[in-house]
């Protein structure tokens, strides 16, 4: 008989401890390495309310994000326009079940001062912490088109809110399970384009957009377009009268972030 093979390996008694030593070690150093990521980890920007600013005036913002504790400057990705840090970076609380890298765990409040002369329908801008420079958010530069505030309670057919086209309507969707509900009067053959701006500006509201007639017939609806959760719609009214325009968050989420603009008018 080869006794060797019931001779037992000096080094197997050693197995255990070390094991035990190294999982020790891991508990120990992995909540370090990830608290240096953490801490290394660069701001990133969500959405700036209000979503639409003016050309030649300053306004202020609130930022609100991500890892933005430690922000130091505004960088302004427009040569003529901008903009200051207003206070510090202060946390926020998040919904339960919300999206964070949608909605953010922080706030910093900005001026922003957009030059007159400012090209384009957007102005984009960033911060830069310890971490580095954060992602490009953007607001909106008003046009000619009427601005109209959102007025609440418009969460029904019987309390919407009468608008004249063309119009673009400020407004959010300020809790869970709101629905704005707008009216207008038109005539048959007008041909409008019914747009939302909110996903491409950062607002983590994903919104729903539906036409009904005076009947509350629902004429047309819009989710998603050409890939952006911002609804498009493009009609020709069939008759005259009384129309309304519906708005909804497909995930029935809600609050101050979840902004939007409503623009109606002619293609």
């Amino acid at each position: 008989m080869n006794t060797d093979q019931h001779r037992s390996n000096p080094n197997q008694k050693w197995i255990p401890v070390l094991s035990v030593f190294i999982g020790v070690h891991l508990w120990l150093i992995l909540p370090l390495l990830a608290q240096d990521k953490k801490k290394d980890a660069g701001p990133k920007l969500t959405v700036a309310l209000p979503l639409v600013v003016e050309a030649g005036k300053k306004t202020k913002l609130v930022v609100r994000g991500s890892n933005l504790d430690g922000v130091t400057e505004v960088r302004v990705h427009e040569p003529k326009s901008k903009a200051t840090l207003v206070g510090k970076p202060k946390k926020v609380g998040v919904p339960k079940d919300y999206p964070l890298d949608r909605v953010g765990d922080s706030e910093v409040e900005i001026e922003l001062d957009v030059s007159k002369d400012a090209p384009g329908r957007t102005i984009a801008f960033s911060v830069v912490g310890p971490g580095g420079e954060s992602n490009r958010a953007q607001v909106a530069i008003a046009d000619d088109t009427p601005r109209v505030a959102e007025k609440e309670e418009n969460n029904g057919f019987d309390k919407a809110q009468t608008i004249r086209v063309p119009a673009a309507v400020e407004g959010k969707i300020d809790r869970e399970k709101d629905v704005d509900v707008f009216q207008f009067t038109g005539k048959a053959g007008d041909k409008l384009r019914i747009e939302v701006q909110a996903a491409r500006l950062g607002s983590p509201a994903d919104l729903m957009l539906t036409l009904l007639d005076s009947d509350k017939q629902i004429l047309d609806s819009c989710d998603d377009f050409a890939g952006s959760p911002d609804p498009v719609l493009t009609v020709t009214l069939p008759r005259d009268g009384t129309y309304y325009l519906s708005l909804l968050e497909s995930n029935d989420f809600g609050g101050s972030m979840f902004a939007y603009r409503l623009v109606v008018r002619k293609p």
